[in-house]
């Protein structure tokens, strides 16, 4: 951040961009925020409330719009906790997503680059460690950067914004093909259909018998944090008993990346397809 900008309390008003805008961006909304919004230790329950009611006007759906809120708060914390006490969140809409930029108040230092390289090099305040909030945030956001800028650190965080029409109902479907069970999911993987999920993996897991899952996310929409810790879930029940086995085929590549970003990629074992996964199950001639 350059310039002289006025340092401006969290009781001003927000900017003329401030206000809920109309479901779904255009043009004018690509270029000015949605929300712009000062916040200190007593303004966060407010912020909270800010950033629900936008991410909600901006089609997020209801998980995700936790998930979101979630975010932004932990950014917002260490702000107040680890920078100067202060800062300011600006959100907007950028290609086909929520964009939040927390940036605390604190005094200009060393900038650094982005993300990895910055954290690797100690140089970014805030702790990324994890159980710390920044750790969290990697989990659940789609995109996460953290760096420092001439006017503090700054930490932008990014939700995908589903395509614009009903959303598919969620479907779990069973079956069984080549000796193995095999569950597909449709629609989005949050706190109701995660259970759903979870139970439906207790009871393979429960039952008699080498058990090998192929779990066809093919018709996958989306998950939320709930609907995430389902699947890690599953698949540390599965590890857990001897013999079983379980692979993810079919993963869009939206929410491979995710599973990157969030490092947990490599607690799956993936295939690009079901026929693919049956492959990598079929006992050897």
């Amino acid at each position: 951040m350059t310039g002289n900008r006025r340092r401006r309390k969290p009781s001003d008003d927000a900017s003329p961009g401030g206000g809920l805008q109309g479901a779904g961006p255009g043009a004018a909304d690509q270029q000015r925020p949605l929300l712009d919004q000062a916040f200190d230790g007593d303004s966060l329950y407010a912020l909270r409330a800010a950033v629900a009611a936008h991410g909600l006007q901006a089609g997020l759906a209801e998980g995700r719009v936790g998930d979101l809120v979630l975010a932004v708060h932990e950014l917002a914390a260490n702000a107040v906790c680890h920078g100067a006490g202060r800062g300011r969140l600006r959100m907007w809409y950028a290609g086909g997503t929520l964009r939040c930029e927390v940036t605390d108040d604190g005094a200009p230092h060393a900038a650094g680059p982005d993300s990895e390289a910055t954290a690797a090099s100690g140089s970014v305040r805030w702790n990324i460690e994890p159980g710390h909030g920044l750790w969290m945030v990697r989990q659940i956001a789609d995109q996460t950067s953290l760096r420092d800028s001439p006017s503090g650190t700054m930490a932008t965080v990014s939700f995908t914004l589903g395509p614009p029409g009903e959303r598919p109902p969620f479907h779990l479907d069973q079956r069984f093909r080549d000796g193995c069970t095999l569950l597909s999911v449709t629609g989005q993987l949050d706190l109701g259909s995660a259970r759903q999920l979870a139970r439906a993996v207790d009871d393979l897991a429960g039952g008699a018998g080498a058990v090998r899952l192929v779990l066809d996310l093919s018709g996958l929409t989306g998950w939320d944090s709930s609907g995430l810790a389902a699947l890690v879930t599953a698949q540390q029940r599965l590890s857990g008993r001897p013999g079983a086995r379980m692979i993810v085929a079919g993963l869009p590549g939206h929410l491979g990346q995710r599973l990157r970003d969030a490092g947990l990629s490599g607690r799956f074992t993936l295939a690009e397809t079901v026929d693919g996964a049956l492959r990598m199950l079929a006992p050897p001639p």
